[in-house]
């Protein structure tokens, strides 16, 4: 991560309790039901930053919402995406039982269940220690590639 670039607006001041929409699906897409709302944070960005040409070629598209803040968490602009969408891929870094993904899944069932078409899909670790060494690592974190098969699950009902 620590490589990773990006671009920085110099005297404004974002909101701290508001989630950010880096690439909205086309209204074809949503249209076809092949857009799926992709929520994420931290290194994960810049990993669906990388495969949305590769999700695109294939025939779908995704909001990608990058989680700026957990505690609050942003519900609004969750639900606006999700009256669009109907499917959320949760892109995780943490492991599946009381990561942060599990919270965030927890209050789209809660709150969003009438809006979903599909099972909330959460893309992260298994439970298991997370090894130190950086090669093995790779093994057990979700990447992008991981995105766009799950991605390409939900659009296609593949749960």
């Amino acid at each position: 991560m620590k490589e990773a670039k990006g671009t920085l607006d110099l005297d404004v001041c974002a909101p701290l309790n508001k989630s950010a929409l880096l690439h909205e699906a086309s209204a074809e897409s949503v249209a076809a039901g092949n857009a799926v709302t992709v929520l994420t944070y931290l290194h994960g960005v810049k990993e669906a930053q990388m495969v949305i040409d590769e999700i695109q070629e294939e025939g779908f598209d995704i909001d990608l919402i990058e989680l700026r803040s957990l505690k609050p968490l942003d519900m609004e602009s969750i639900i606006k995406s999700l009256e669009r969408t109907n499917k959320v891929a949760i892109l995780d870094e943490s492991t599946k039982s009381g990561g942060i993904g599990a919270t965030v899944s927890a209050r789209i069932s809660e709150e969003c269940f009438d809006l979903l078409d599909a099972p909330v899909k959460r893309l992260c670790m298994d439970d298991a220690p997370v090894p130190y060494a950086s090669t093995m690592e790779v093994a057990v974190v979700k990447r992008g590639s991981d995105l766009v098969q799950g991605v390409f699950d939900l659009a296609t009902g593949q749960y």
